[in-house]
């Protein structure tokens, strides 16, 4: 009996010892919304993150203003934002200025799925002139993007054949396309697959039109990759196994998609999963494009202001590299 007792008494305690090894890290994520989240949901809905001793909130921020802001101002410790966003901030051209400013990629979401979506009397890309097109930041992001296909498709030029309207993240432009204050955006899916069942055009996909680009990206604030790098490179380990399941598990994938994007047809969801594991789509193992990198810096510096410098500034492979044994 007493060893008995002893026994249950020293499985309590090792259960109690045990206790703190699986506790979970607290982290919080800010994105855009959309289908290219599908890596982070999987890694939410699939277990990937508390594998890894993460318990990750991820929210969906405005526009890359309020975004940058809030990771600067230490409410999120990862983002997926737009690597040109990186590129502006960096260099002192975004919306804000931060004195502090250390953001920094770490790997890669995706090339470039974004779509030109135009009003339903916009016809072709020379219909375009006089015209409105709503942005996030008029001069970062898929903005740059945006004027150089138009500008290859017809010759318009930025302020000089038309003009643009600085809205917000995908919803605002979504909204500004339907009220009529803006003739053409660039939407990201599947929002641009519904206003295509609304009777709106798609003009042209980025990922076709650009060429190899790097489209969004996740990020972390050098400092706090510094003092955490224990988190980071789990963060990182577990989006690495979700974009492997991505690619590996369809059916997997669109159950996510679908219980994540609210009214998403089983017809759009299997033309989603196409778009996200095809030409332009997810990074596979969410790995940087550098290719696609060197396009952004062309885009900025035609664009965004001064010419970028050298492009490993703008981000950090180490963590990324360690995880995947580089």
């Amino acid at each position: 009996m007493l060893r008995r007792t002893a026994m249950i008494v020293a499985a309590g305690l090792a259960v109690g010892l045990a206790a703190p090894a699986s506790a979970q890290t607290e982290v919080k994520m800010i994105s855009f919304g959309g289908g290219t989240n599908v890596s982070s949901w999987v890694a939410l809905d699939k277990g990937f993150f508390l594998k890894e001793g993460l318990k990750v909130t991820q929210d969906v921020t405005p526009g890359s203003k309020e975004q940058m802001q809030d990771i600067m101002a230490g409410k999120y410790q990862f983002a997926s934002t737009a690597f040109d966003n990186i590129v502006a901030y960096t260099e002192g051209e975004g919306t804000d200025k931060f004195d502090n400013y250390d953001v920094t990629a770490i790997m890669g979401v995706h090339s470039g799925l974004n779509s030109i979506v135009v009003r339903p009397e916009i016809k072709t890309y020379k219909d375009l002139k006089g015209k409105v097109v709503a942005v996030d930041s008029p001069t970062s992001g898929y903005a740059t993007v945006f004027y150089q296909i138009v500008k290859d498709k017809s010759g318009l030029e930025k302020d000089k054949d038309y003009t643009t309207i600085s809205v917000g993240s995908t919803g605002a432009r979504v909204k500004s396309l339907k009220d009529g204050t803006g003739h053409a955006a660039m939407i990201s899916s599947p929002n641009d697959m519904q206003l295509k069942d609304e009777g709106f055009t798609i003009l042209g996909d980025a990922a076709t039109e650009i060429g190899d680009f790097q489209g969004s990206a996740y990020a972390v604030r050098k400092s706090y990759a510094k003092s955490n790098p224990k988190e980071v490179e789990s963060f990182v380990r577990a989006i690495v196994a979700a974009t492997d399941f991505v690619f590996n598990d369809k059916a997997g994938a669109i159950d996510v998609l679908k219980k994540r994007i609210k009214n998403l047809s089983d017809a759009d969801a299997e033309k989603l999963y196409v778009r996200l594991t095809g030409p332009g789509g997810l990074n596979k193992r969410a790995s940087l494009n550098t290719k696609g990198i060197e396009t952004v810096l062309k885009l900025r510096t035609l664009y965004g202001g001064a010419a970028p410098t050298k492009a490993d500034k703008y981000y950090d492979l180490s963590f990324y590299n360690k995880v995947i044994g580089k």
